[in-house]
């Protein structure tokens, strides 16, 4: 969502800093320290290692000293030749009021989850980038702002050719995925849209997995968010990940056609579900408790699989009504066309929404209402209104809808299977969603 993630909120955390006005460029890597080294997993039968270490190199505005986190399978024969570059969020450090503040987010860790990520044999580099959040800890300096385009690409330089700096660290790969969210969903369509990415020459990233970025890009010189609608590409793929929140606030300004750009926008999953950060223990009972990481892991096969020349699937846009494009706390609204559940129509539908099937019949199996928005606390916590909304059908409707278990087991399992088939999911993710039918209760 733009309108306070990518600016208000970011600003905030950087407002006082100083910046350069040049354009920043990537730099060599002086030096990577290793501080600490653990065994985890296995995974997928996959033995891994963690390492935290000290990513040292040199920016314009001067040097810069940074954590990273790699993860990398031991064996050079498990590894895919994939690397996930994740620009770790930093827009609640400081900021424990949001409830999950306090501290960087990993989120392609927390999203798509070690299971799937490390299971697939994939390498994984996390630096921290943001001058405001190594000053905090002072766990290292950053000369100026802008200097974290420097630190990101150098993060993709250490996850393509990591034996220069780790004799000991993750064999090289030769797809590196970058995949930022939210504040750095923006951070990564400014990168495209500045050119950054094909600064030094070949390409920083083979693919950018955009997520949760409301069509608006963030811009690391001006520490400001600025509009950059539609398609955005320099030098590889670019996959626009939109949950329905970030459709309805600006996302639907980041569609567009075009050879290196896709777009995905997800029904009825809010930018931060109970699955990413529950809150309905604090404040926040009514919060929107479906999980997006099943689309978000197809996205990133599918992001794999469209650099070595297997195209994607095709557009599945929301459904947007006709009303004027308004304001809303600075960035443009426009309401999705919804059913009378008050489920929105179009875009990905993950099983718990209702879909007719080519065959003309239906599956899914709806038990509420979805949301996008929480709005009882539009004008309150911030974090709460992204996190969207519940409300649960009463026990006649459920009844009404799936008159057995074994009925609604059913329409569960017919809506997974067509989603595997439009490789909108993964298998291992549809058999997730008929186990937990089978285990859940309708009463």
């Amino acid at each position: 969502m733009q309108f306070r993630i990518a600016q208000s909120l970011v600003a905030g955390v950087a407002s006082s800093l100083a910046f350069v006005v040049a354009p920043p460029g990537r730099a060599e890597i002086t030096k990577v320290t290793v501080t600490s080294a653990k065994d985890i997993g296995p995974f997928g039968g996959k033995a891994y290692r963690e390492v935290a270490a000290t990513m040292e190199g040199r920016a314009p505005g001067g040097p810069y000293s940074v954590p990273v986190t790699l993860a990398f399978p031991q064996r050079p024969a498990d590894h895919s030749g994939v690397a996930v570059v994740d620009v770790v969020n930093t827009v609640t450090i400081g900021r424990t009021q949001w409830v999950i503040g306090g501290r960087p987010l990993p989120l392609a860790r927390i999203h798509m989850g070690d299971a799937f990520l490390f299971g697939g044999g994939r390498s994984y580099v996390a630096p921290i980038w943001d001058k405001a959040d190594v000053e905090a800890p002072k766990s290292g300096p950053i000369a100026a702002p802008a200097d974290g385009y420097t630190i990101i690409g150098d993060a993709g330089e250490l996850a393509r050719s990591p034996a220069l700096y780790l004799p000991d660290g993750p064999p090289p790969a030769r797809t590196i995925i970058a995949y930022g969210f939210s504040q750095t969903g923006a951070l990564l369509r400014g990168w495209y849209a500045d050119k950054y990415n094909t600064r030094s020459g070949r390409p920083a990233f083979d693919g950018g997995l955009v997520a949760g970025a409301g069509g608006g890009c963030r811009d690391l010189v001006t520490q400001k968010g600025k509009p950059c609608a539609g398609v955005i590409s320099d030098g590889g793929k670019v996959m626009v990940f939109a949950t329905e929140t970030d459709v309805e606030t600006g996302g639907f300004q980041g569609r567009g056609d075009g050879p290196d750009y896709r777009v995905i926008e997800v029904a009825g999953v809010s930018h931060i579900p109970a699955s990413a950060a529950d809150f309905r223990q604090s404040g926040m009972p009514e919060q929107n408790p479906i999980d997006f990481g099943p689309a978000l892991r197809a996205a990133l096969v599918n992001m794999e699989a469209w650099v070595e020349g297997t195209e994607p699937p095709q557009y599945a846009l929301i459904e947007l009504t006709d009303d004027p494009v308004r304001d809303l706390q600075g960035s443009p609204y426009r309401r999705a066309k919804r059913d009378a559940d008050g489920n929105v129509l179009g875009g990905v539908r993950l099983p718990h929404l209702p879909r007719t099937l080519e065959n003309g019949s239906t599956a899914g199996a709806p038990v509420g209402s979805y949301n996008g928005l929480a709005w009882r606390h539009e004008n309150g916590n911030f974090f709460f209104f992204l996190s969207g909304t519940f409300e649960p059908f009463p026990p006649e409707r459920l009844k009404t809808l799936y008159p057995s278990k074994p009925a609604y087991v059913a329409s569960v399992a017919a809506a997974a299977d067509e989603l595997v088939r439009h490789r909108q999911i993964i298998p291992e993710d549809a058999r997730g969603y008929v186990a937990a039918a089978e285990a859940a209760k309708l009463d």
